[in-house]
């Protein structure tokens, strides 16, 4: 979840009302409610738009994963020939992809694990975001209500109140917000470095595991030599 949109649940999840809303001229207590439904109505469409694009990354990764896959063992049966065929310079550029490929898979599980807590962390942002908007919804009914039954009152003082029932709630929409957006840049960080050093420690070793993969390859199906009569 990119900066901005965090920023923005954040802001909603967060805020009163009156401080969703720039100061209009001549806008009554109904009016801020309002506009400020109309902006989480405008986040909640934000967070569905974001929620699909990272589904649509994680099918992406996803088919990426099944292409790798089917890309190894169809190797591994070409290499098994080559060896067959006496032809180790082949078996060895097969078997040199296919270490390439495992390498490349613990990075794309990791790409997918990650993809697939963005999409959950979104969903959660939308259940946070309808909460947060059916609160401002029976807010404004309320206030509706209230000056329906009670004509004597001031709209100061019906904005005091609709503004004192906005911060009751923040703080339980703050324990949401932290549930729903919260990420743990140590781990995240960690987990970077640690596939930092895996991939320089795989490109150090990758000419001795293909080799070792040849003679073990070659112990397994090269036919034995014709005897001599």
């Amino acid at each position: 979840m990119e900066n901005r949109l965090r920023d923005r649940i954040a802001r909603i999840l967060t805020s009163t009302a009156h401080s969703l809303v720039d100061t209009i001229e001549g806008l009554n207590e109904e009016g801020i409610l309002e506009a400020a439904l109309r902006e989480v109505d405008g986040a909640i469409d934000e967070v569905h738009l974001a929620q699909g694009e990272a589904l649509a990354r994680k099918h992406h990764v996803n088919k990426a994963i099944e292409r790798l896959n089917q890309e190894r063992n169809r190797l591994d049966a070409e290499a098994e020939t080559a060896v067959q065929s006496g032809r180790d310079d082949l078996a060895t550029a097969g078997l040199t992809r296919i270490d390439d490929i495992e390498r490349q898979l613990p990075e794309l599980e990791n790409q997918m694990l990650e993809h697939k807590g963005e999409v959950e962390r979104l969903g959660q942002s939308i259940e946070s975001l309808r909460a947060r908007r059916a609160q401002m919804a029976d807010d404004l009914l309320s206030l509706r209500r209230t000056r329906a039954t009670a004509p004597g009152g001031t709209p100061h003082a019906l904005g005091r109140e609709a503004e004192r029932k906005a911060a009751r709630a923040e703080n339980a929409f703050n324990d949401r917000y932290a549930k729903a957006t919260g990420t743990d840049r140590s781990t995240l960080h960690a987990r970077e470095a640690e596939q930092a050093r895996l991939r320089e420690l795989g490109e150090l070793s990758r000419q001795n595991r293909v080799q070792s993969r040849l003679e073990a390859l070659k112990a397994r199906v090269q036919p034995p030599h014709p005897s001599v009569n």
